[in-house]
C-alpha cells in the first residue's frame, strides 16, 4: 500500500532515506493510522548502511519523533526487527507526558505480565527490570511494586525488599500483605526489633491470621537468645 510520497511500513520497520551522500535511519516505533503519523526513534545519519545486526550498535540522535508518514523523501525499508524495551523510552515518555491513559495502561500490563512469566522462570533479575518499568509508567501499581519486592526477596535483598513494601504503602496504606512481608523480610535480615513491630502491626490488621501471630513468636524467641 502506497501514498504519493510514502511507502507504509509496520512496527518495526527500519528504513532510510538518502541526501548528499547521507543516510538517515529511522525505527518504526507505531503507526498512528487515525492520524497518519509515524512515531519513529531517529538514528544519526551514517555514510554507509549498517548490516541488520549492526543496528544497536548505531548512535541514537532522537529516541521518539512523531511525524507525518508522507513526510519522508523516498523511503527504503532496511530490515524488519523486532520491537525492545529500549527502543520505546522516548515513546512511553510521549505517551505519559500526552495522558494517553490506555496505552499507559497497556503497556504497564504488558510489562507486569513479562515480569511474572520470567519470575516463574527463576529470572528474577530480569523480573525486577520488568516490574519497574511497569511501575515508571503507572508509580501507584503497588501490584508490581509487591511483585517486585517479592523478586528482591527471592534474591535474598531483604532491605531492598523491605523499602518496596514501604513504597508499596505508600500508596496503598494498611496493606496486610506489605506490612507482614516488610515484618518477613526484617526476620531474615536478624533484625528482630523491627521485625516485632511489623509483625504486631500485621496481627492488629488481620487478627484471625495465624502468620503474624506465629512470626511475632519466632522473633520473641530470637530476640531472647
Amino acid at each position: 500500500m502506497e501514498t504519493p510520497n510514502n511507502t507504509i511500513f509496520e512496527a518495526g520497520a527500519v528504513f532510510y532515506t538518502e541526501k548528499e551522500g547521507k543516510f538517515s535511519l529511522f525505527k518504526l516505533i507505531k503507526h498512528d493510522v487515525e492520524f497518519k503519523t509515524y512515531h519513529v526513534k531517529i538514528y544519526t545519519p551514517v555514510d554507509l548502511l549498517p548490516q541488520k545486526e549492526d543496528l544497536d550498535k548505531l548512535p541514537v540522535m532522537a529516541y521518539h519523533a512523531p511525524i507525518d508518514e508522507s513526510g519522508f523523501e523516498n523511503p527504503q525499508l532496511l530490515a524488519t526487527t523486532e520491537i525492545k524495551d529500549n527502543d520505546l523510552i522516548g515513546y512511553l515518555e510521549y505517551i505519559k507526558q500526552t495522558g494517553n491513559i490506555d496505552e499507559v495502561i497497556q503497556y504497564a500490563s504488558k510489562y507486569y505480565q513479562e515480569a511474572y512469566q520470567l519470575n516463574n522462570q527463576k529470572e528474577y533479575e530480569q523480573a525486577i527490570a520488568k516490574y519497574s518499568k511497569a511501575i515508571e509508567l503507572i508509580p501507584n501499581f503497588f501490584e508490581a511494586i509487591d511483585n517486585r519486592a517479592f523478586s528482591k526477596m527471592d534474591l535474598g535483598h531483604w532491605e531492598a525488599a523491605a523499602e518496596d513494601f514501604k513504597l508499596s504503602l505508600s500508596v496503598n496504606p494498611d496493606s496486610f500483605l506489605a506490612i507482614f512481608s516488610i515484618g518477613e523480610c526484617y526476620f531474615k535480615a536478624t533484625e528482630y526489633a523491627k521485625a516485632k513491630e511489623y509483625f504486631e502491626q500485621a496481627a492488629v490488621l488481620d487478627p484471625d491470621h495465624q502468620l503474624p501471630k506465629q512470626f511475632l513468636a519466632q522473633t520473641l524467641e530470637q530476640m531472647k537468645s
